[in-house]
């Protein structure tokens, strides 16, 4: 930072003018240079995510030029002209010419148009492939944040209890109704809810930047609509745990109609096999048409007649006599031969993601259901006749620390197993590449 000099030889109003004007400045500059998060919902987070990702337009541009190559791939040949100027006495006689030469190929446009719509189709796979996996990590990151979110909302209101608790302790210590240690531990307790509170509140700082990261748009930053992680399953594009869900075989069986990749590969599998045809059809040769006008005028005459016309001439070419492209048929055998197995492994590999995935997902719901039906109404119940107990001077401090503690731990699980639903459904989703899971879906 350049340090700024005012001459001491200036009049003293001119230099309370700069020094004002420095300060104005320095203050607009830093205004101005803080920015707000904006605020947004998850299906607002994925329009804006899929409209501006650097890497996702770099696939679509990917996919633009392979619909060029098809145009390509599909051209005709560019003729040739030529002229033949006799000089000198050979001139004398024999006529001049001009015209031009086209080759004709025979069934090679059509097996290189086929190998440019497969590598087309390929693109446009992988293209599809880079949504599913970016609306994956948009969702991944905002259901995190909510997450942290939620975490530092349970501890900031246990906080504020132990931090009253606290108070209290002093209150009955000053009148001899506690001892000692229990105001010690009271104090114990809300110096550690503080430094719990600062790491919840680091992480949500942590949580909002991966977001704004993933998100990657000039926009600038962003923050989640909702303040804290809940059960909106809809508004958070999530099937309700409770409702019926298909059976892992029809989540097999859509997964291998519609994983882009593996459509991806299966289309590297065809353009392989086009490209053998297009090696096999170096074999069969060309045909050059050539014509042109053949001339003498009345100087170069010999007898001082003379006559102009048309010619035409016909011949092939790229005969397969000397070589006969074998290397290049054998390699695209070989071609073949990889992008079966590619394939092959793939789909393997696939089906193993998609099993591990949907078994996270059970295990995520089943624990999810098993909070809203059981654990949460106990805990609360729980901590509510705590309160009370220690209202009526029923239970001791330490007993209720222990009742609070075991609430704040269930609440704080709870929100992890409502993040581990959210998470796990997001990535069923992107490994099976389906927009829902809902039975009524048209999709599924």
């Amino acid at each position: 930072m350049k340090k700024i000099f005012i001459p001491l030889s200036l009049p003293f109003s001119i230099k309370l003018f700069l020094i004002f004007f420095l300060l104005l400045f320095l203050s607009a500059t830093q205004s101005f240079a803080i920015m707000e998060a904006e605020k947004i919902s998850l299906s607002k987070a994925l329009e804006l995510a899929l409209s501006t990702n650097p890497q996702l337009k770099i696939a679509h541009l990917a996919t633009l030029e392979s619909e060029n190559d098809i145009k390509a791939a599909n051209r005709l040949q560019n003729p040739s002209l030529h002229t033949y100027q006799n000089m000198g006495t050979a001139g004398e006689g024999n006529p001049q010419q001009i015209g031009a030469d086209y080759t004709l190929e025979v069934l090679k446009r059509g097996f290189r148009k086929k190998r440019a719509q497969s590598s087309a189709k390929e693109a446009l796979y992988i293209e599809q492939s880079a949504q599913y996996n970016l609306i994956f990590e948009v969702k991944k990151a905002y259901f995190d944040l909510l997450l942290k979110k939620a975490n530092l909302k349970i501890i900031e209101e246990q906080k504020n209890l132990s931090k009253e608790l606290l108070d209290d302790a002093i209150k009955e210590a000053k009148h001899s109704n506690l001892n000692k240690t229990d105001v010690i531990q009271a104090k114990i307790s809300y110096n550690r809810s503080i430094m719990y509170y600062n790491i919840a509140k680091s992480a949500v700082i942590s949580a909002q930047n991966h977001f704004s990261s993933v998100m990657n748009t000039k926009d600038g930053d962003f923050d989640t609509k909702e303040d804290y992680l809940n059960d909106n399953y809809e508004q958070l594009l999530t099937i309700n745990p409770k409702e019926n869900l298909l059976n892992f075989e029809e989540v097999k069986n859509y997964t291998l109609k519609n994983r882009k990749d593996l459509l991806s590969a299966q289309a590297k599998v065809e353009e392989a096999k086009n490209n053998l045809n297009v090696a096999k059809s170096q074999l069969i040769p060309d045909i050059e048409i050539n014509g042109g006008y053949a001339y003498q005028t009345k100087g170069i005459s010999d007898t001082g007649y003379y006559q102009n016309g048309a010619y035409a001439g016909l011949k092939l070419v790229n005969i397969p006599l000397i070589y006969h492209y074998q290397p290049e048929i054998t390699n695209a055998k070989l071609e073949i031969e990889k992008a079966q197995l590619k394939y092959e492994d793939m789909k393997i590999d696939i089906i193993r993601t998609v099993t591990d995935s949907w078994e996270k997902f059970i295990i995520a719901r089943d624990t999810l259901n098993f909070y809203n039906s059981e654990l949460l109404s106990n805990s609360k119940e729980l901590l509510e006749s705590s309160i009370k107990s220690l209202d009526n001077k029923e239970i001791d401090l330490t007993s209720f620390l222990v009742s609070k503690k075991l609430y704040l731990d269930v609440m704080l699980n709870y929100q992890e197993a409502l993040a581990d639903y959210y998470i796990s459904y997001a990535e069923l989703l992107r490994d099976m590449n389906a927009n829902s899971l809902n039975m009524q879906n048209e999709n599924i």
